[in-house]
Protein backbone atom coordinates (compact mmCIF):
# COMPACT_ATOMS: atom_id res chain seq x y z
CA UNK A 1 0.00 0.00 0.00
CA UNK A 2 1.24 3.53 -0.78
CA UNK A 3 1.85 5.84 1.97
CA UNK A 4 -0.27 8.86 2.07
CA UNK A 5 0.79 12.40 2.53
CA UNK A 6 -0.72 15.54 4.18
CA UNK A 7 -2.10 16.11 0.73
CA UNK A 8 -4.16 13.05 0.31
CA UNK A 9 -7.70 13.11 0.66
CA UNK A 10 -10.76 10.49 1.43
CA UNK A 11 -14.08 11.09 -0.20
CA UNK A 12 -12.89 14.67 -1.19
CA UNK A 13 -11.75 15.68 1.89
CA UNK A 14 -8.31 16.09 3.18
CA UNK A 15 -7.19 13.43 5.44
CA UNK A 16 -4.99 15.98 7.68
CA UNK A 17 -6.95 19.26 9.76
CA UNK A 18 -4.23 21.93 9.88
CA UNK A 19 -5.25 25.13 12.08
CA UNK A 20 -6.87 27.09 8.71
CA UNK A 21 -9.83 24.80 8.72
CA UNK A 22 -11.30 27.95 6.18
CA UNK A 23 -8.37 26.93 3.18
CA UNK A 24 -8.97 23.28 3.91
CA UNK A 25 -12.62 23.57 3.00
CA UNK A 26 -11.61 25.56 0.25
CA UNK A 27 -12.14 22.46 -1.92
CA UNK A 28 -16.06 22.63 -1.23
CA UNK A 29 -16.34 25.90 -2.78
CA UNK A 30 -14.30 24.96 -5.77
CA UNK A 31 -15.43 21.80 -6.34
CA UNK A 32 -19.28 23.32 -6.16
CA UNK A 33 -17.69 26.67 -8.83
CA UNK A 34 -16.86 24.77 -11.16
CA UNK A 35 -19.98 22.86 -11.02
CA UNK A 36 -22.35 25.91 -11.27
CA UNK A 37 -20.30 26.88 -13.85
CA UNK A 38 -20.48 23.65 -16.06
CA UNK A 39 -24.11 24.71 -16.24
CA UNK A 40 -24.62 28.59 -16.93
CA UNK A 41 -24.02 27.11 -20.52
CA UNK A 42 -27.22 25.44 -20.47
CA UNK A 43 -30.57 27.51 -20.79
CA UNK A 44 -32.64 25.87 -18.04
CA UNK A 45 -36.12 27.22 -16.70
CA UNK A 46 -36.13 28.28 -13.15
CA UNK A 47 -37.58 24.60 -12.25
CA UNK A 48 -34.35 22.98 -13.72
CA UNK A 49 -31.69 25.43 -12.13
CA UNK A 50 -34.47 24.56 -8.67
CA UNK A 51 -34.15 20.94 -9.36
CA UNK A 52 -29.95 21.45 -9.80
CA UNK A 53 -29.36 23.28 -7.21
CA UNK A 54 -31.41 20.95 -4.56
CA UNK A 55 -30.43 17.38 -5.82
CA UNK A 56 -26.59 18.46 -7.17
CA UNK A 57 -25.62 21.67 -5.39
CA UNK A 58 -26.63 21.39 -1.92
CA UNK A 59 -25.70 17.43 -2.00
CA UNK A 60 -22.12 18.07 -2.89
CA UNK A 61 -20.71 19.53 1.37
CA UNK A 62 -23.15 16.78 2.72
CA UNK A 63 -20.38 14.15 3.68
CA UNK A 64 -18.09 17.17 4.77
CA UNK A 65 -21.06 18.52 6.97
CA UNK A 66 -21.64 15.14 8.29
CA UNK A 67 -18.24 14.64 9.66
CA UNK A 68 -17.36 18.31 10.03
CA UNK A 69 -18.74 21.69 11.13
CA UNK A 70 -18.14 24.05 8.34
CA UNK A 71 -16.55 28.01 8.89
CA UNK A 72 -19.60 30.34 8.74
CA UNK A 73 -17.24 31.87 6.27
CA UNK A 74 -17.22 28.64 4.01
CA UNK A 75 -21.30 28.54 4.35
CA UNK A 76 -21.28 31.74 3.69
CA UNK A 77 -19.53 31.79 0.28
CA UNK A 78 -21.57 28.32 -0.71
CA UNK A 79 -24.55 30.28 -0.21
CA UNK A 80 -23.41 33.33 -2.31
CA UNK A 81 -22.38 30.72 -5.11
CA UNK A 82 -26.17 29.36 -4.90
CA UNK A 83 -27.85 32.48 -4.82
CA UNK A 84 -25.62 34.16 -8.12
CA UNK A 85 -26.85 30.98 -9.90
CA UNK A 86 -30.48 30.86 -8.78
CA UNK A 87 -30.74 34.90 -9.71
CA UNK A 88 -29.27 34.92 -13.04
CA UNK A 89 -30.90 34.92 -16.71
CA UNK A 90 -29.65 33.12 -19.46
CA UNK A 91 -25.60 32.95 -17.82
CA UNK A 92 -26.33 36.67 -17.34
CA UNK A 93 -26.49 38.32 -13.62
CA UNK A 94 -29.98 38.97 -12.47
CA UNK A 95 -30.89 40.91 -9.50
CA UNK A 96 -31.50 39.08 -6.30
CA UNK A 97 -35.23 39.78 -5.32
CA UNK A 98 -34.87 37.90 -1.62
CA UNK A 99 -32.26 37.12 0.59
CA UNK A 100 -31.24 33.53 1.00
CA UNK A 101 -32.88 32.93 4.03
CA UNK A 102 -36.27 33.39 2.72
CA UNK A 103 -35.62 31.22 -0.22
CA UNK A 104 -35.14 28.45 2.57
CA UNK A 105 -38.61 28.65 3.67
CA UNK A 106 -41.20 25.73 2.48
CA UNK A 107 -42.96 26.42 -0.47
CA UNK A 108 -46.27 27.05 1.70
CA UNK A 109 -44.33 29.80 3.54
CA UNK A 110 -43.38 31.58 0.23
CA UNK A 111 -40.27 30.39 0.08
CA UNK A 112 -38.54 28.12 -2.59
CA UNK A 113 -37.82 24.85 -0.09
CA UNK A 114 -33.66 25.01 -0.30
CA UNK A 115 -31.20 24.16 2.70
CA UNK A 116 -29.96 26.06 5.16
CA UNK A 117 -26.25 25.12 5.34
CA UNK A 118 -25.66 25.67 8.60
CA UNK A 119 -28.58 24.33 10.46
CA UNK A 120 -28.44 21.24 8.09
CA UNK A 121 -24.94 21.02 9.10
CA UNK A 122 -26.12 20.92 13.09
CA UNK A 123 -28.75 18.20 11.83
CA UNK A 124 -25.87 15.98 10.17
CA UNK A 125 -23.67 16.46 13.19
CA UNK A 126 -26.43 16.18 16.02
CA UNK A 127 -27.12 12.35 14.56
CA UNK A 128 -23.02 11.76 15.81
CA UNK A 129 -23.81 13.40 19.09
CA UNK A 130 -27.40 11.22 19.01
CA UNK A 131 -24.80 8.16 18.69
CA UNK A 132 -22.48 8.91 21.62
CA UNK A 133 -25.81 9.66 23.63
CA UNK A 134 -27.81 6.11 23.08
CA UNK A 135 -24.51 3.61 22.28
CA UNK A 136 -21.81 4.92 24.92
CA UNK A 137 -20.72 0.86 24.59
CA UNK A 138 -19.36 1.11 21.27
CA UNK A 139 -15.61 1.38 20.28
CA UNK A 140 -16.31 5.19 19.02
CA UNK A 141 -18.96 6.04 22.44
CA UNK A 142 -16.04 4.44 24.51
CA UNK A 143 -13.05 6.81 23.35
CA UNK A 144 -14.79 10.00 23.66
CA UNK A 145 -16.33 9.28 26.82
CA UNK A 146 -13.17 8.82 28.08
CA UNK A 147 -11.35 11.50 26.67
CA UNK A 148 -14.53 14.05 27.27
CA UNK A 149 -17.04 13.44 29.17
CA UNK A 150 -16.13 9.98 31.42
CA UNK A 151 -18.07 10.91 34.48
CA UNK A 152 -21.58 11.93 32.63
CA UNK A 153 -23.43 11.73 29.43
CA UNK A 154 -23.04 13.97 26.00
CA UNK A 155 -25.63 16.24 27.50
CA UNK A 156 -23.14 17.15 30.22
CA UNK A 157 -20.46 17.01 28.40
CA UNK A 158 -18.02 20.26 28.43
CA UNK A 159 -15.54 20.99 25.28
CA UNK A 160 -12.45 20.39 27.37
CA UNK A 161 -9.01 21.20 26.89
CA UNK A 162 -7.09 21.20 23.60
CA UNK A 163 -10.19 19.25 21.64
CA UNK A 164 -10.05 17.66 18.47
CA UNK A 165 -11.90 19.84 15.55
CA UNK A 166 -14.03 16.45 14.96
CA UNK A 167 -15.33 16.75 18.87
CA UNK A 168 -15.87 20.58 18.56
CA UNK A 169 -17.40 19.88 15.50
CA UNK A 170 -20.10 17.39 17.08
CA UNK A 171 -20.08 19.35 20.41
CA UNK A 172 -21.96 22.42 18.58
CA UNK A 173 -24.56 19.89 18.07
CA UNK A 174 -25.26 19.44 22.10
CA UNK A 175 -27.77 22.54 22.72
CA UNK A 176 -29.99 21.07 19.43
CA UNK A 177 -29.75 17.66 21.28
CA UNK A 178 -30.86 19.24 24.51
CA UNK A 179 -33.74 20.66 23.15
CA UNK A 180 -35.44 17.41 21.47
CA UNK A 181 -34.10 14.44 23.17
CA UNK A 182 -35.55 12.88 25.74
CA UNK A 183 -35.07 9.77 27.81
CA UNK A 184 -38.03 6.87 27.50
CA UNK A 185 -39.11 5.73 31.17
CA UNK A 186 -39.21 1.96 31.04
CA UNK A 187 -38.26 0.33 34.44
CA UNK A 188 -36.50 3.85 35.46
CA UNK A 189 -33.78 1.61 36.67
CA UNK A 190 -31.07 3.54 34.52
CA UNK A 191 -32.63 7.11 34.77
CA UNK A 192 -31.40 9.78 36.95
CA UNK A 193 -34.20 11.97 38.31
CA UNK A 194 -31.91 15.37 38.25
CA UNK A 195 -30.10 16.47 35.36
CA UNK A 196 -31.91 14.11 32.75
CA UNK A 197 -34.03 15.10 30.66
CA UNK A 198 -37.19 13.13 30.91
CA UNK A 199 -40.44 14.88 31.40
CA UNK A 200 -42.44 15.76 28.34
CA UNK A 201 -42.91 19.57 29.68
CA UNK A 202 -41.80 21.89 26.76
CA UNK A 203 -40.55 24.56 29.00
CA UNK A 204 -38.91 21.94 31.29
CA UNK A 205 -37.39 18.82 30.46
CA UNK A 206 -35.94 18.40 33.79
CA UNK A 207 -36.91 17.99 37.27
CA UNK A 208 -35.60 20.60 39.26
CA UNK A 209 -34.98 20.13 42.78
CA UNK A 210 -32.54 20.67 45.84
CA UNK A 211 -33.71 18.17 48.01
CA UNK A 212 -30.71 15.77 48.87
CA UNK A 213 -32.85 12.53 48.77
CA UNK A 214 -32.89 12.73 45.03
CA UNK A 215 -29.06 13.22 44.71
CA UNK A 216 -27.89 9.84 42.71
CA UNK A 217 -32.11 8.66 43.14
CA UNK A 218 -33.82 6.58 39.71
CA UNK A 219 -36.58 7.24 38.60
CA UNK A 220 -37.72 3.84 39.38
CA UNK A 221 -37.81 4.79 43.24
CA UNK A 222 -40.49 7.50 42.77
CA UNK A 223 -42.96 4.44 41.35
CA UNK A 224 -45.71 2.22 43.01
CA UNK A 225 -44.66 -1.15 43.55
CA UNK A 226 -46.39 -3.23 41.38
CA UNK A 227 -48.02 -0.55 39.25
CA UNK A 228 -47.02 2.12 36.66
Amino acid sequence: MRLADERSTYLGLSCVMRSNKDAILGLLKDKMQKRIQSWKGRFLSTVGREVLLKIVAQALPSFAMSVFLLPLKTCSHLKSLMTKYWWSLSGRKGVSWFIWRKLCKNKNSGGMGFQSLREYNLSLLGKHGWQLLVYQDSLVGRIYKARYFSNCTFLEAELGGNPSFIWRSVFKSQTLLKDGARSRIGPGSSTEVLNTPWLLSEDNQCVVSYHPALTNCKVSQLMKPGSR
